[in-house]
């Protein structure tokens, strides 16, 4: 009866430890996946916690490949990075069972600690139960950026709703060919003009449904304003990373340009190495979100914003968490990035940094302050790309003629696979 029993006992811890990631460890060694521009983030940690230096082991990787990448972790029993910098969105999709990537944070951040973070910052990387999948590094949300010295010149007023901006582009394609007021060349188009206008794309009704509708008038208008927009030749069918829009840029042809928070810093510059202005001439003008007429809320889209989280498998999460934590919080990293901090306290370190850049026409803080909180929160994090989808259906169809409103029925069709293949119930009207 005892040997039975002792077996049993046996067998019971040897279930338990294959089941569960090995026992936390103080001490040993963390991986951080990060990417290139997050090396002054390790490099703030480690002259703060130089006790700590043997400790962090650093790899610059590719995020975008980290879904696939957890995959194959998961076969094999190992790899998995401790911590990651990597999009909300790029976080959820690896939250679901197959993955079961990410950590809940909340046993690790303070209350005091959450409470810093701008109001809904942290709202992408909780989960409908309350668990907190990672911790936001920057904000993203898009804004209004304007050569503001070529906005007096030709005389015109910086618009307030999208109605404005579209009219404002009409008005450039007739007076100022070749100006341009947009770009429409990647997922870049979808985070502005299709979130900003609150299209379905794919919304979180709760944990296992979310609501797709493209054909929503919400989407409608929105594809309409930029197919006429691309019409006219005041938007164009490019990224803002494609050289030959940067060229436009160049030769001072770019008006104005819906886009994220951190172009400012990261884009525009103002520096010698900047991708648009080597030059801090006081030209970079920025407004607020637009909005659409006869609503109250200047909803905006966002791109990127990223945070940080913690893999389930960590062997030290505790270091792990407290590495996180600084990050995110610490004004010495922070209050110098290139993008706006989710912290509220750092964020008023960085805008120190935004006074000393002379590529602004005016103080540009308190608009991206006062916008940090207009993410439209109905968008969502999904466990499938929205971006991957667009990219793949919406951009070809404007590279073979088609217009972005023929491009919809086709883009809903690929969501649905997309959300259905991985069990999403999805429901199209509301």
């Amino acid at each position: 009866m005892k040997k039975q029993f002792l077996y049993s006992l046996t067998v019971f811890v040897l279930l338990i430890s294959l089941s569960v990631p090995a026992l936390a460890q103080e001490g040993t060694p963390i991986l951080v996946w990060i990417d290139t521009t997050r090396q002054a983030a390790v490099d703030a940690y480690l002259a703060a916690h130089p006790e700590n230096a043997s400790l962090i082991q650093v790899e610059i990787v590719d995020r975008a490949e980290f879904s696939q990448k957890v995959l194959l972790f998961n076969n094999v029993g190992s790899g998995w990075p401790d911590v990651v910098f990597a999009e909300p969105e790029i976080i959820a999709t690896v939250a679901g069972e197959q993955h079961d990537y990410p950590l809940d944070l909340t046993p690790y951040v303070s209350a005091d600690i959450l409470d810093n973070f701008a109001d809904g910052a942290n709202a992408p990387c909780t989960t409908p139960d309350g668990q907190l999948l990672c911790l936001r590094n920057d904000l993203a949300q898009m804004v209004l950026w304007y050569d503001a010295p070529l906005m007096a010149e030709y005389g015109y007023d910086v618009p307030t709703t999208w109605e404005e901006y579209e009219a404002l582009g009409n008005q450039v394609a007739a007076e100022h060919p070749g100006t341009i007021i947009g770009a429409f060349g990647d997922d870049q188009g979808m985070h502005t003009y299709l979130w900003g206008s609150r299209c379905p794309v794919a919304q979180l009704v709760d944990a296992t449904t979310v609501y797709i509708n493209t054909a929503d008038p919400t989407c409608t208008r929105a594809a309409t304003m930029v197919d006429n927009l691309l019409a006219n030749g005041s938007m164009v069918a490019l990224s803002p990373f494609d050289p030959a829009f940067v060229q436009l840029v160049t030769d001072g042809k770019l008006l104005m340009l819906p886009a994220a928070s951190w172009y400012g810093e990261y884009v525009f510059g103002g520096k010698e190495d900047s991708l648009y202005y080597q030059a801090a001439d006081g030209r970079l003008g920025v407004a607020a979100p637009l909005r659409w007429s006869g609503e109250d809320t200047a909803w905006t889209g966002a791109q990127g914003g990223s945070s940080w989280a913690v893999s389930k498998h960590s062997t030290n999460p505790t270091l792990a968490a407290e590495f996180v934590v600084f990050v995110t919080t610490a004004d010495a990293y922070q209050g110098t990035a290139p993008t706006l901090p989710a912290y509220e306290p750092a964020a008023t370190v960085w805008a120190q940094t935004l006074a000393s850049n002379g590529v602004y026409a005016f103080d540009p803080f308190p608009v991206l302050q006062s916008s940090a909180t207009l993410i439209d929160p109905l968008w969502g994090n999904v466990r499938f790309s929205r971006a991957s989808a667009f990219n793949t259906v919406v951009i070809p169809a404007l590279q073979d003629g088609q217009t972005v409103v023929e491009a919809m029925p086709v883009f809903q069709e690929q969501l649905v696979n997309l959300a259905q293949s991985i069990g999403y119930t999805v429901v199209t009207s509301r």
